[in-house]
């Protein structure tokens, strides 16, 4: 007696998630670049106002004090960069 009240409620469930399981998959957008200003709003190559830069200076310094980057590195001109993994590009 329980295995069919098991089996009618499979078919039950089953029954009800037909409608979902025979619908068509919605179409998928081809992938690419996102639309201007959807994904990333914010321009990576905008020059910042002076004070923002320095706001924005004195905050990374104070979230990362010991930052390598801001170490200076002697290249191999003789000239000094800022610091960073030693990988040269």
């Amino acid at each position: 007696m329980i295995a069919v009240l098991v089996l009618v409620s499979l078919l039950a469930l089953f029954g009800l998630c037909l409608p979902r399981l025979l619908r068509p998959m919605p179409a998928r957008a081809a992938p690419g670049p996102p639309p201007d200003g959807a994904a990333h709003p914010e321009s990576m190559v905008a020059e910042l106002d002076p004070g923002d830069e320095e706001y924005l200076a004195g905050l990374a310094d104070e979230l990362w004090p010991d930052d390598e980057y801001l170490e200076l590195e002697r290249t191999s001109d003789g000239e000094e960069e800022s610091g960073g993994s030693g990988m040269r590009l």
